[in-house]
């Protein structure tokens, strides 16, 4: 294709690139690199964004709209509040809107991110969490460990447990066992220490766009799965 061709596809693109017969990918690499833009100032800045529109038409993209998006981000500063490792996102039936700022809305999603004990402690220390908590992630369980001023004397306290989520938006510490030297009474410390301790992080807090519905914990990392929270578009 011409330059001079290249110039009259672009210039058709606002109103009529589905009858043009431009078939430059212009159209695509454009939306990509607007939903990158998008994720960037809506979820947080990225080492790296990949934004991957399957399924579809240029001339979808032109009236606004894609079947499938599949999106995958590395190293993501979550409102500059939380570092997420890894991101997979799949967007379905996306709609959006470039005139003015950019919109999107959509009919499904499904969303995977990983991140690791190290990114939740450094979380915790910058909200400035009470009784200076540190949590360790092993396959399937939760360690923690917290220093309680008990009669003005830092006494440490140390439990293990799971994760659990609360309304999609909480990550909860379930206390299955813990060592409360100062008092011993079945089921008081691990009470005493999920009192104190949760939720150890708050989606709404970081900003994060996700409703989660579960997790899994691995070494040293925890894996989570749910939907993003953006519009539903409910056009047909």
């Amino acid at each position: 294709m011409n330059l001079l061709r290249l110039a009259a596809c672009a210039a058709l693109l606002p109103t009529a690139l589905a009858l043009s017969g431009c078939r430059t990918g212009f159209v695509r690499r454009k939306v990509e690199r607007r939903i990158s833009q998008w994720l960037a100032d809506t979820v947080g800045p990225a080492d790296l964004y990949t934004v991957r529109i399957v399924d579809t038409r240029d001339s979808e993209l032109v009236l606004g709209r894609a079947r499938r998006v599949e999106i995958e981000g590395r190293g993501i500063q979550a409102r500059n509040q939380f570092r997420i490792d890894a991101l997979r996102l799949t967007l379905d039936d996306l709609r959006y809107n470039g005139a003015g700022p950019f919109s999107v809305s959509v009919q499904r999603s499904d969303l995977e991110v990983e991140f690791t004990d190290q990114a939740l402690n450094d979380y915790l220390d910058a909200g400035e969490a009470r009784y200076e908590p540190e949590i360790r992630f092993t396959p399937d369980q939760v360690h923690v460990r917290m220093v309680y001023p008990f009669l003005g004397v830092p006494t440490p306290i140390s439990g293990s447990g799971r994760l659990v989520v609360q309304e999609g938006r909480k990550l909860l510490f379930d206390a299955e066992k813990v060592d409360v030297s100062f008092v011993d009474r079945p089921g008081f410390g691990e009470k005493f220490v999920e009192d104190r301790i949760n939720p150890l992080l708050d989606l709404t807090r970081a900003e994060f766009p996700a409703r989660l519905e579960s997790v899994q914990v691995l070494e040293g990392r925890l894996r989570a799965h749910g939907v993003a929270v953006l519009p539903r578009d409910e056009r047909d």
